[in-house]
């Protein structure tokens, strides 16, 4: 026993004395003395016990304080520059012929430098050309060039226009300027019903002038070359709606015309005013005695007996024009009424094209196109 802690004693004074910094392996071997002596380590008020504890705690604060060494930074490689995008800007071709093939284009391109690529957009039904195709050049060089050389030259029989294919944003912000100007230079467009089969472009033009320049007056006509019974006006905005306030409601050529804003085609209007047909009207009634009867009921617009163009003798059917509710009532009140010895038939007129399933006779004069203003 006495042997034992003079040996622990021993190895506490050697550390003291030579400044202790005891290495791992130094650590061990105290630890291991004191596992064999672990009767006195555990003794609570030994003094002994509490040197081992401070040498163990210097042991660790040492292995913790260790420097640490850094890896070297492996040097970075410099990235590699990046390649030029290759030109990829096309050139409009316009005017193209409708028999024209890529390779006849890409051939008269190649001329003027390396082809890159060409687009030529085909109709879907035929499988032709549509008129224009897109080319693209290798570089901007040859870009330029070929745009030079190649515009308004001659392929497949055709003089092309070439220029700088544009970005769709920008084609439809172009198109939407051109049809704003379009419609600014066109001005408005006015639509006169109920017009005269006699009545000449000069004349009805001329009635529109006192309004202002016209800029566009047109009369179609059937196959046979024949009028519809309306016509368009082309007007600036203010004098066109001028024209529609003085000229609607009034008289040209014996006819009451109805005059307003044309609608875009395929639209209809609600109709302000309703049209009755007059059947198995008398050879001798004329166009006052069928106004004043029916001005009865109200306001008559119009009154219109169709004239046959080569005997001039009316053809045994008239169109009176009322405001919607005067016209039901004298539909309703003039059906079946006597004038001047025949018996008539009145109903409201039906578009062109529609089916007639009105009184066939014969003194009625069968005109297929009744009761629309593009057929009288």
């Amino acid at each position: 026993m006495n042997l034992e802690k003079a040996l622990v004693l021993l190895v506490a004074s050697i550390g003291a004395v030579a400044g202790f910094a005891p290495s791992a392996p130094a650590a061990f071997t105290v630890t291991s003395q004191v596992s064999r002596v672990g009767r006195v380590a555990y003794a609570p008020n030994s003094a002994l016990f509490s040197e081992v504890e401070e040498v163990a705690e210097a042991t660790a604060e040492v292995a913790v304080e260790a420097p640490v060494e850094v890896a070297a930074e492996a040097p970075t490689e410099e990235a590699a520059p990046a390649a030029p995008a290759a030109f990829d800007t096309a050139i409009y071709v316009g005017n193209l012929s409708f028999d024209a093939v890529e390779s006849e284009l890409r051939s008269a391109f190649s001329e003027h430098g390396a082809v890159s690529k060409v687009q030529m957009p085909l109709d879907r039904t035929t499988g032709r050309s549509r008129g224009f195709a897109f080319v693209t050049m290798a570089t901007a060089d040859e870009h330029v060039n070929a745009i030079d050389q190649m515009n308004e030259a001659e392929v497949s029989g055709r003089t092309i226009y070439v220029s700088e294919s544009l970005p769709k944003e920008k084609v439809a912000e172009n198109k939407k300027k051109y049809k704003q100007t379009k419609k600014k230079e066109e001005g408005t467009k006015i639509y006169v019903g109920n017009l005269n089969f006699d009545t000449t472009q000069a004349d009805l033009q001329a009635t529109f002038e006192a309004f202002g320049k016209v800029s566009d007056c047109f009369i179609p006509s059937d196959f046979e070359g024949n009028p519809r019974g309306f016509a368009f006006i082309q007007m600036e905005e203010e004098d066109a709606l001028e024209a529609i306030e003085k000229v609607n409601g009034t008289e040209l050529d014996g006819r009451t015309l109805n005059v307003n804003k044309s609608l875009p085609k395929g639209t209809k209007s609600t109709p302000q005013q309703t049209k009755l047909y007059v059947g198995n009207l008398s050879w001798g009634t004329e166009a006052p005695a069928l106004r004043e009867l029916f001005e009865e009921y109200g306001n008559v617009v119009d009154a219109y007996i169709p004239v046959d163009k080569e005997t001039g003798q009316h053809r045994g059917f008239a169109f009176v024009t009322m405001e919607p509710e005067d016209a039901l009532r004298a539909a309703d009140e003039t059906d079946g009424y006597e004038l001047d010895g025949r018996i008539l038939r009145v109903n409201e007129a039906q578009p062109k094209g529609a089916s007639r399933s009105n009184y066939n006779n014969e003194s009625e004069g069968g005109d297929e196109s009744w009761g629309n203003d593009e057929a009288y």
